[in-house]
């Protein structure tokens, strides 16, 4: 928890020298936040709106402004391949794991601008993208431990169609966003349609 909370005050501290525009929602409204991370997506949630069994994580992460969620093959999650024809064999099914990190500050403030879109979502939204993610825990016990992520056996498995972006296009249309997975390969494809289901754009970065 120490550790996660850590990695947590330094993404704080290089948001503070590249602050991202903030995107807010409609006054009082669910946000959710879909970070970039390259190859694939994350998911933020306020801490106050963590429902059901994901509210566990305002514990386990004590002080916390966020809590992030990923998904992936378990192999490559829990131990990053070292070899290149490691990568190869990604694409193959297999067990599916749930990474969970705790951000100090809102996720549009702990990284780079671009890198992350805020989107609204209609009422209940938030409680809903909690249930959804919850119900992927195959347990609330922890199978391993990253630098500043937990991570937790998942109950879908990870294919060629299920993956991480299509977890989260999923996710996000659980909780009501005009989002669907189909055909989801890449990341920014998850991006893009956030975008064009409501949510705000930041404005360019100064020059």
């Amino acid at each position: 928890m120490q550790q996660a909370l850590g990695v947590a005050l330094l993404l704080a501290v290089a948001g503070c020298a590249t602050r991202a525009p903030v995107c807010l929602a409609a006054p009082g409204g669910d946000t959710a936040y879909i970070i970039d991370r390259g190859w694939h997506v994350d998911l933020g949630i306020a801490v106050g709106s963590l429902d059901g069994g994901l509210a566990m994580f305002r514990d386990v992460f004590p002080g916390a402004r966020a809590v992030v969620f990923g998904y992936g093959k378990r192999t490559f999650l829990t131990a990053p391949p070292d070899d290149w024809s490691e990568y190869l064999l990604g694409p193959i099914p297999g067990r599916a794991t749930i990474e969970v990190a705790g951000l100090l500050v809102l996720p549009d403030a702990a990284y780079a601008p671009g890198e992350v879109t805020a989107l609204p979502l209609p009422p209940g939204g938030a409680a809903r993208l909690s249930a959804f993610i919850w119900r992927d825990f195959a347990s609330a016990h922890r199978i391993g431990l990253g630098h500043g992520t937990l991570f937790y056996a998942a109950n879908s498995r990870y294919s060629l169609l299920h993956t991480c972006n299509t977890w989260a296009a999923d996710a996000l249309a659980a909780a009501g966003a005009r989002i669907s997975a189909a055909d989801v390969i890449l990341s920014g494809q998850v991006k893009r349609r956030a975008v064009a289901a409501g949510s705000c754009r930041a404005p360019p970065v100064p020059q």
